[in-house]
């Protein structure tokens, strides 16, 4: 059975990014709650398998979340099959380089789909949703510096202060959307596994642990229809990113050392 959106119609979810990983996990969790899924990808196939795998209705749809005119043709499109209650910004790719090596079209790219991909996607759900909820995909990069991950760390940044901000301007004039940021630590998906064997890559592997699809699933689908607009995964790695941001001559010693512990740990996968 679906939601009911409370217009008596069916309750729609769009997942951005959905062909793996993160977005193929949200979309998912999203159906089995009972909503008809608009699963997007760069990678048409992969959309329709992930839709095809889902056990409630879903509708499969390729976006590049470069474009802001295919943001509003799958809004639209969502919007014909019902009300639409969730919008995931999830589509993202991870660049691991020092900024003397990054390419141009790494650069790019990297701002293009981490940043505007998500400006891009709210802009279009907020124009057809009546109520619910935007879930951002970000991360703990956004919190601090991190070296190897400046441009990423920046494109996450940027991120975060849109996702904060469009919430504020939305409960100013009092619609009953919410805008909510997720900012997880190192996942182990394919974005990570693709990159791993650079050494740049090495802040990576700082942590206890990199986490599980699953559990960043359970964090972003938790954090609908509450009040808390960002969450951190785990809480005290954010801590450590938050100090290094506001102790820069300290972050600029002690990040490095910690940057070596993590190739070493990098080194022995």
């Amino acid at each position: 059975m679906h939601p009911d959106s409370g217009q008596g119609r069916v309750a729609v979810a769009v997942v951005t990014g959905a062909g793996r990983g993160i977005g193929a996990g949200l979309a998912a969790a999203l159906s089995a709650r009972g909503h008809h899924l608009v699963v997007t990808d760069v990678d048409a196939a992969a959309a329709q398998a992930t839709a095809d795998a889902l056990d409630g209705p879903a509708t499969a749809m390729p976006l590049d979340v470069r474009e802001p005119s295919a943001h509003r043709a799958v809004a639209l499109a969502a919007a014909e099959i019902g009300d639409v209650t969730v919008w995931v910004n999830n589509a993202g790719v991870l660049s691991t380089a020092s900024v003397w090596e990054s390419t141009d079209e790494e650069v790019a790219a990297t701002f293009e789909i981490n940043t505007l991909g998500v400006v891009h996607g709210c802009r279009a759900a907020i124009d057809v949703m009546r109520r619910g909820d935007v879930l951002n995909l970000v991360s703990l990069s956004g919190l601090g510096p991190t070296p190897g991950f400046a441009t990423y760390g920046a494109s996450k940044a940027a991120a975060l202060s849109y996702s904060q901000a469009l919430d504020i301007e939305l409960a100013s004039v009092r619609r009953p959307i919410r805008v909510r940021a997720l900012c997880p630590d190192v996942v182990d998906t394919s974005l990570v596994s693709n990159v791993a064997h650079r050494p740049s890559a090495a802040l990576l592997f700082t942590g206890t642990r990199l986490l599980s699809v699953d559990e960043v699933v359970d964090a972003g689908m938790g954090m609908l229809g509450s009040r808390r607009a960002m969450r951190t995964v785990p809480g005290w790695r954010a801590a450590l990113q938050r100090t290094s941001a506001a102790l820069p001559g300290v972050a600029r010693i002690a990040v490095p050392l910690v940057a070596r512990m993590g190739e070493r740990r990098r080194l022995s996968r």
